[in-house]
């Protein structure tokens, strides 16, 4: 683009940004009632001067002349005061939007990973109740015990999902969040033998696809448990607990399903409450890059997706 189009193109912008921001502002009714009262104070004032300036007034240096300037002066100061007024309460209702949204995303952040620790605890617990994973069996008690839990985590995901249209528009790429797929054991054993890439969707839809992924093996054990016999173990295999088995044992699909969709929605989600906080573009992601090397040395240890703790 021409130079001498810069200026030109960043006043489009500028204006562009501000009729937003009146737009938006525009639908709170105390700013529209604020901004009839401004508009009737100019008038009111234009209306003054013109009256001063077309009738005849006392002459300098008499009591009615001095008190005539007197009022305008006090007027004109009346409404410089109303306007400065206007935009410090404007300010300070941003602000305050601004903090109300960031405890939401903060809210949102918090419950989803306590949601993904809880899904990896019951699936760790699965795992040893299950093991051998070469020949894996269960329980009655165990499998009755684990899948609601596991069940309460997917209905949270499924919480989320609904949740989180109210603040995606507001993250900083929220709307494009990158994961790389699975292309472990299971997949090729499906006939999906294709390179692994990568899958970009909004917050909105991988929280959706984690709750799917969850359900399918909460739906499985709705169907199945009440198979499984009162007493001693029985085979997965047996019981075509097909589902279950991929959750316990395809770690590649369940890092691609869950892990990898949750470290980059934690990404986003913390690099926009660092800027909101006053760190800028470079010093937020600079934060977390930074988290990362004191991990590779040895400073640092990240116990879970977002979980920094120093290293013993």
């Amino acid at each position: 683009m021409d130079d001498r189009q810069e200026p030109h193109s960043l006043i489009t912008r500028w204006l562009g940004r501000k009729f937003a921001k009146l737009k938006q502002r525009w639908g709170n009714p105390k700013w529209r009632a604020l901004a009839v009262v401004a508009f009737v104070a100019v008038i009111a004032l234009v209306a003054l001067l013109v009256i001063a300036l077309a009738v005849p007034g006392p002459r300098p240096n008499t009591m009615p002349y001095e008190v005539a300037r007197v009022c305008l002066q006090v007027l004109g100061v009346s409404i410089v005061g109303f306007f400065v007024g206007l935009e410090t309460f404007n300010l300070q209702q941003e602000r305050l939007e601004r903090q109300r949204l960031d405890d939401r995303i903060r809210a949102f952040l918090t419950e989803m990973l306590d949601a993904y620790h809880g899904v990896k605890q019951v699936r760790r617990v699965l795992r040893a109740e299950t093991a051998p994973s070469t020949a894996p069996t269960i329980t009655a008690d165990a499998y009755s015990r684990l899948l609601p839990e596991l069940s309460k985590h997917q209905l949270v995901f499924e919480s989320l999902a609904r949740s989180a249209p109210l603040i995606e528009g507001h993250v900083n790429g929220g709307s494009a969040i990158s994961v790389k797929e699975a292309g472990g054991k299971f997949a090729l054993a499906h006939g999906q033998q294709h390179v692994r890439g990568t899958v970009t969707k909004s917050l909105t839809a991988h929280c959706k696809d984690i709750e799917g992924y969850l359900n399918d093996v909460v739906a499985e054990f709705e169907v199945f448990h009440q198979f499984l016999p009162q007493a001693g173990r029985i085979s997965l295999a047996k019981l075509h607990l097909e589902e279950t088995d991929r959750f316990l044992h395809d770690t590649d699909e369940f890092r691609a399903k869950v892990s990898r969709r949750i470290r980059e929605m934690v990404k986003v989600l913390e690099t926009t409450l660092l800027r909101t906080s006053g760190g800028g573009r470079e010093s937020s992601g600079g934060i977390w890059a930074k988290l990362k090397r004191l991990v590779k040395l040895d400073v640092l240890t990240e116990a879970d997706t977002g979980s920094f703790t120093r290293k013993q």
